[in-house]
C-alpha cells in the first residue's frame, strides 16, 4: 500500500463551509493541521472518514463559557467537545482567573466567580492549581494547557478591579481616577497578550456571596469608557462584552441600556456584546423589540450585537433549597429555612400547613424571572415517578390529584428530595424564539458552559440548533444555523483562520448526521473534583470533531486526543509569554 498523502481526508460529505454559501459535495484533505484541499482528493489520508450522507462543517465557537477553571480538571471539555464545539472562549461576565496576586485577591475572584455562576468552591480548591499571578502568568500557563478545544479569554472586570482596589473597595465604591488608569493598564496588558476583549457584569439581578454589589455594578460609567477607549487602540479584536444592566427589568430600562452601550462602542471603536436578551412570558416580544433597537440604533463602527440563547431558559431547583419556586411560596420557602429537607418534611404532615400552601400556590405572584404559573413549570427529574418527567406541574396535579403545591411537596419527600423541578424563566414561547433565531443581526452563545453545573445545561445549543430550529422548525436553513455558529462567531473574535471551511485555514471541523444531529436526554455525571455532580444534555448525531487536524471525538465520545490551542489573536510583539 503507498504511503498516505495526507493526514486526514473525509470523504464525501455535504461540505457546509460556514460562509452560507450552498452545501457541496466534496472531500476535505488535511495536513498538518490545516485545510490543503477541498474538492475531489486523490491520496489517502493516514486516517480518514467516511462523510457520506453527513454534513461537514467549521466547528462550533461557543462565544459564552464559564469553563475557565474546568479546562484544569477536564481535559476532554465535556460535554461541550461532543457537541461539536470546537473552540471556547473564557472569561466571561467579567469573571476569570489572573490577575490575582494575593491570596485575599484570590479568594475573592474564586468566591465571586463560584457563588455567581455556581460552580462549586470545592472544585476549585481541589483542581486549579493558581501557579501564577499576573495575566503574563495565567495565560502562558493556559498556553501549557493539554486540552482537547481550543480557547480564548477576555480579560475579566472582576479580578482586574480587585487587583488595582483590593477586595473590599473592589465591590463597595467607584475608583479614583489613579485607580481607573491602573485598571486600564492592566487591560491595556491582556490585550496585548492575546485576550479577545473585556467583559464585565452590571445585571442587577446578580450579587455576590454575602449578596453584596459586584464590582461592574458598582464602577462609574468613565471607569467603563475609559477601557473601552482602551480597546481602540488594540491590536486584536478588543470586543466589549457586558452582562447588561437591564437583564431582568423592563422595557425602558432595557431601552436605555442600548443607549448606554451605544456610548461603549463609539468609545471603543469595536463591537459591543450585549446579552443573553432573552424574551419574557411578561413581556411577550421584547427579544425581538430590543434586537430591532440594537440593529436600528447601530451603525458601521458603532455596533451593539445582542447575543440570544436558542433554548427555553430554565433553572433546575431541589425543594429543600431556596431556588426560584420555592422562594415565591412564602409557607414553602420558610420550612425550607428552618429546617431543610426536615422542615418541608414536616410541613407535608402538617395538613394546616399545606392548605395554607395551597393558597399561595393558586394566587402566586409571578415576577419577571417566574410567571407564577404551574404550566411553566415541569418536572425534571423524579426517582419515584419517571413516568411523570417533562410534564408540568399542572398536567401532574390534574392526573394525580390535588394543588400543584401537593405535587412538589409530595413527590419531594417520596423522593427523598432528589426532585428536581424547572421553572421556564425566559424563552418559553416557541414563536417569539424563533424569531429571535433568525433575525439576522442576533448572535447565537449564551450557552453558560462551565456553570450552573446543576440547574442548567444550555451548553448543548449548537446541536438544538440544528435538530430544532433548522431540522424541526425550518427557520434557519442549513447554511444559515452554521454560519451563526461557526464564521460569524471567528469573524467577531478575530480568529481569521477559523470558521470556515476552506483551503489555509485551521482544520476545526465536525462531522454530523443532519437527520439525528440533537439532544436526547438528560443525567446527572457524579465526576467532578472533590466529589461533586454536574448536570448534562445527551447529544446525537455527531460522527466526528477535528480539532487542528486530528480526530477529538468520535461518535459523541472523547478520543482522547489533545489537539486544543490557547489562541491569542490580538497578541503583540513584546508582550511576554
Amino acid at each position: 500500500m503507498t504511503a498516505p498523502t495526507h493526514d486526514l481526508v473525509v470523504r464525501g460529505a455535504l461540505v457546509v463551509d460556514g460562509t452560507g454559501a450552498p452545501g457541496r459535495d466534496a472531500d476535505v484533505a488535511v495536513t498538518d493541521g490545516r485545510i490543503t484541499q477541498v474538492g475531489d482528493v486523490v491520496g489517502r489520508g493516514a486516517d480518514e472518514l467516511d462523510g457520506r450522507g453527513q454534513v461537514l462543517a467549521p466547528g462550533f465557537i461557543d462565544p459564552h463559557t464559564h469553563l475557565d477553571a474546568n479546562l484544569f480538571w477536564d481535559p476532554d471539555v465535556t460535554p461541550s467537545a461532543t457537541y461539536g464545539v470546537t473552540t471556547v472562549v473564557t472569561g466571561n461576565c467579567g469573571y476569570t482567573l489572573a490577575p490575582v496576586a494575593t491570596t485575599a485577591a484570590r479568594d475573592y475572584v474564586v468566591d465571586v466567580m463560584s457563588f455567581v455562576e455556581q460552580i462549586p468552591r470545592a472544585a476549585f480548591d481541589t483542581a486549579v492549581p493558581f501557579d501564577w499571578s499576573t495575566q503574563t502568568e495565567y495565560f502562558d500557563r493556559l498556553a501549557e494547557l493539554p486540552v482537547a478545544l481550543n480557547h480564548a479569554t477576555f480579560v475579566g472586570h472582576v479580578p482586574v478591579r480587585t487587583a488595582v482596589m483590593g477586595p473590599g473597595p473592589a465591590h463597595e465604591r467607584e475608583a479614583t481616577t489613579d485607580e481607573v488608569a491602573r485598571m486600564v493598564a492592566l487591560v491595556r496588558e491582556g490585550l496585548a497578550l492575546g485576550a479577545v476583549g473585556f467583559s464585565t457584569d452590571q445585571c442587577i439581578g446578580n450579587f455576590g456571596p454575602g449578596f453584596e454589589a459586584l464590582p461592574g455594578q458598582v464602577c462609574a460609567p468613565g471607569e467603563l469608557l475609559a477601557i473601552a477607549a482602551t480597546l481602540r487602540d488594540a491590536a486584536g479584536p478588543g470586543v466589549f462584552a457586558m452582562v447588561p444592566p437591564s437583564l431582568n427589568q423592563d422595557r425602558p430600562e432595557r431601552e436605555a441600556d442600548v443607549d448606554w452601550h451605544l456610548r461603549l462602542a463609539e468609545a471603543s471603536g469595536r463591537p459591543v456584546v450585549i446579552g443573553p436578551v432573552f424574551d419574557r412570558w411578561s413581556d411577550l416580544g421584547i427579544g425581538v423589540d430590543m434586537i430591532d433597537l440594537m440593529a436600528a440604533r447601530s451603525r458601521p463602527g458603532v455596533t451593539v450585537v445582542p447575543q440570544i440563547s436558542t433554548r427555553i431558559f430554565e433553572l433546575w431547583t431541589r425543594l429543600d433549597t431556596m431556588g426560584l419556586v420555592v422562594r415565591l411560596l412564602p409557607t414553602l420557602g420558610d420550612a425550607v429555612r428552618r429546617g431543610g429537607a426536615d422542615g418541608v418534611r414536616a410541613l407535608a404532615a402538617d395538613p394546616e400547613r399545606r392548605a395554607r400552601l395551597a393558597g399561595e400556590g393558586a394566587r402566586v405572584q409571578g415576577n419577571m424571572v417566574w410567571s407564577g404559573r404551574w404550566d411553566h413549570v415541569r418536572l425534571r427529574w423524579s426517582v419515584t415517578r419517571p413516568d411523570l418527567l417533562g410534564l408540568t406541574i399542572d398536567e401532574i396535579a390534574a392526573r394525580l390529584g390535588g394543588a400543584p403545591t401537593d405535587v412538589l411537596v409530595d413527590l419531594a419527600v417520596a423522593d427523598d428530595f432528589e426532585t428536581q423541578v424547572a421553572a421556564e424563566m425566559a424563552n418559553g414561547d416557541d414563536e417569539q424564539v424563533g424569531r429571535m433565531v433568525g433575525h439576522p443581526a442576533s448572535m447565537i452563545g449564551a450557552s453558560d458552559a462551565g456553570a450552573h453545573v446543576l440547574s442548567n445545561t444550555d451548553s448543548c445549543y449548537a446541536v438544538w440548533t440544528l435538530q430544532h430550529w433548522v431540522r424541526e422548525r425550518g427557520v434557519l436553513t442549513l447554511e444559515q444555523a452554521v454560519r451563526k455558529l461557526t464564521a460569524d462567531q471567528a469573524d467577531l473574535f478575530g480568529l481569521s483562520d477559523r470558521g470556515r471551511v476552506a483551503v489555509g485555514t485551521a482544520a476545526d471541523l465536525v462531522l454530523f448526521d443532519p437527520d439525528r444531529v440533537g439532544t436526547v436526554g438528560v443525567r446527572f455525571l457524579d465526576d467532578q473534583p472533590a466529589g461533586g455532580r454536574r448536570l448534562v444534555t445527551e447529544a446525537t448525531g455527531i460522527t466526528a470533531s477535528v480539532v487542528n487536524g486530528t480526530v477529538t471525538t468520535r461518535d459523541g465520545a472523547p478520543t482522547g486526543a489533545r489537539a486544543g490551542r490557547f489562541l491569542r489573536p490580538g497578541r503583540t510583539a513584546g508582550s511576554g509569554g
